[in-house]
């Protein structure tokens, strides 16, 4: 009889298990990183280059599944500054996903999108190779956006009708899927964050995300705010600037496949 007890409860946990999904990871915004160009070929600190290697230390020495930058990771269109920053993170021990904002990219300064992911992809492990992208991890599927313009730089970003549609026919393409979507720039608003910071045109992308039942995250940074909120079933969520306050998350997304709903639990972490 306690062997026929063990046997079912091993059944029903087997069954609860195959419906649950996790990921846990870790995100940085706004990293801004500057370069001292004021010494040739310098290797002096700077203190954006302090706080960028001092989370990379502390993920390391806590790893999850993997590591997002959501944008504005240099101070400026600056080649070096590229150079170094993809140094920097190429010593992340797990998988990275480098996002960009509008300060990234600048086709003024001869870095446009092309060249700052062909630099990035040369001195790091950065798993995008161009936006928007899509990649299918342990049983989610992540999203990464773009919205930025490299011709002229918007305060609150510029999400183009094409991008728009890429994203409406990948969310029903991976309609069996959780979805998280990682972008610079929120499209929602939230507790701090009302119309006026959110980009051009953003009701077109709000109607897309409506139209699908499979988006359970979307992580921002830009506006270097820490807020959290859930509606819809969507965990909207925007991080503080790692430059600024020396501050990133890690984020555990769990999924009950049987019900569709998403528990997520953030950490805010402070560099020593």
């Amino acid at each position: 009889m306690k062997k026929l007890f063990l046997f079912f409860a091993l059944l029903v946990f087997t069954c609860n298990f195959s419906f649950a999904k996790s990921i846990e990871f870790s995100v940085i915004s706004d990293a801004k990183l500057k370069t001292d160009n004021s010494v040739k070929n310098s290797k002096a600190m700077t203190p954006s280059i302090e706080k960028l290697m001092g989370a990379v230390e502390q993920i390391n020495d806590s790893p999850s599944n993997f590591t997002v930058f959501l944008g504005d990771n240099i101070a400026g269109a600056n080649k070096y500054s590229l150079v170094m920053f993809s140094k920097i993170i190429n010593k992340l021990k797990k998988p990275v996903y480098v996002g960009i904002g509008e300060k990234d990219v600048a086709q003024t300064k001869n870095l446009d999108k092309k060249e700052y992911y062909r630099i990035l992809n040369l001195f790091s492990s950065n798993k995008i190779k161009g936006l928007p992208f899509a990649k299918k991890v342990k049983g989610f599927v992540l999203v990464f956006m773009d919205g930025t313009n490299q011709f002229i730089p918007t305060s609150n970003g510029y999400y183009k009708e094409n991008e728009i549609a890429w994203l409406d026919k990948t969310l029903k393409e991976y309609q069996k899927y959780p979805i998280v979507i990682f972008q610079h720039y929120p499209v929602f608003e939230t507790y701090s964050i009302n119309e006026k910071k959110l980009p051009h045109k953003f009701e077109e992308y709000q109607k897309v995300i409506s139209h699908h039942n499979n988006v359970v995250a979307m992580i921002t940074g830009h506006h270097n705010i820490d807020d959290e909120i859930k509606y819809d079933g969507i965990n909207f969520i925007t991080l503080p600037s790692l430059e600024t306050v020396g501050q990133f998350k890690k984020i555990t997304i769990d999924y009950d496949k049987k019900t569709g709903e998403s528990f997520v639990k953030t950490r805010l972490y402070t560099l020593e």
